[in-house]
């Protein structure tokens, strides 16, 4: 629980009027279990007076990245599919761990830990063992009886789109020997406990989202891997072999590493409908 230091307290009641949960009593310098640990007390105190739960407090320096600069900061990043291989460092990877503390959570929790998939041995692992499960997958959903079942009762699966997926896939396969990780040094791995109340799933977006931003600031290129999701489900007989433990799911995986090309050009998007209410 974070800890008012009252001698240093001014009373100025900045941080009794924004904390979401009213959890705080200025006169005793007391915070009550309805605190969800959101740290607005602690960032908002002119004088450093509340103390976090973890860590220290520092002041913030003013931003020096303005909206333009991070417009086109957003527009050069790109899934990087393609890398130099070249290991990203173990204390580069342990930066992009270190700063998850400042991102923000759907649920004002921090309810994910982080794999970190970097020797070529388990890259190699990760990529093989999830392009088995996806064959099996396809191969299953393609077969006569459960074709038949997906045209009847959910025909938005596109059995046929499903079908052509498979053949490219196998082709692939036989010329690409890392079609999953595209032979990318890293592999970050976003897991939680398995449960119907936690927005784990919403978190670890959130994270992979900031990290993509984020590593691209340190000439990195990363790539989202629905695959591996997919693949890294509740029970999947993957997990262990990554230390994932047995009751976590993979919510998100970002391929991370140095890429191997430069883009150039700004390219058109079609923006998302906006609904004015």
């Amino acid at each position: 629980m974070p800890v008012i230091v009252l001698e240093k307290c001014t009373r100025c009641l900045k941080c009794v009027k924004d904390c979401p949960t009213s959890a705080i009593t200025i006169e005793t310098g007391t915070i009550s279990d309805a605190c969800i640990h959101c740290g607005h007390c602690v960032a908002i105190c002119p004088e450093m007076a509340v103390r976090p739960d973890f860590g220290n407090v520092f002041l913030l320096q003013p931003s020096e990245v303005t909206s333009k600069e991070f417009r086109n900061l957003a527009s050069g990043i790109r899934s990087c599919r393609s890398y130099l291989n070249k290991d990203v460092p173990d204390a580069v990877l342990l930066q992009l761990v270190e700063n998850m503390k400042h991102y923000p959570s759907a649920s004002n929790a921090r309810p994910l830990q982080i794999s970190i998939v970097r020797s070529k041995e388990k890259v190699k692992l990760l990529n093989d063992l999830t392009a088995e499960a996806l064959l099996r997958m396809f191969t299953l959903l393609s077969s006569p009886l459960i074709s038949l079942f997906i045209r009847l009762f959910v025909p938005s699966l596109k059995i046929d789109r499903i079908k052509h997926y498979k053949t490219l896939f196998t082709e692939k396969q036989k010329v690409n020997d890392s079609q999953i990780c595209h032979h990318a040094p890293a592999v970050l791995l976003f897991h939680g406990e398995v449960s119907k109340t936690s927005m784990a799933e919403a978190d670890a977006n959130i994270w992979a989202t900031y990290t993509s931003i984020y590593a691209n600031t340190l000439g990195l290129g990363t790539c989202f891997n629905g695959f591996i999701v997919k693949v890294m489900g509740k029970g999947s007989k993957l997990n262990p072999q990554f230390k994932v433990p047995s009751n976590h799911q993979v919510y998100a995986s970002l391929l991370v590493g140095y890429p191997k090309v430069k883009y150039r050009n700004e390219t058109s998007r079609e923006s998302p409908i906006v609904v004015l209410l």
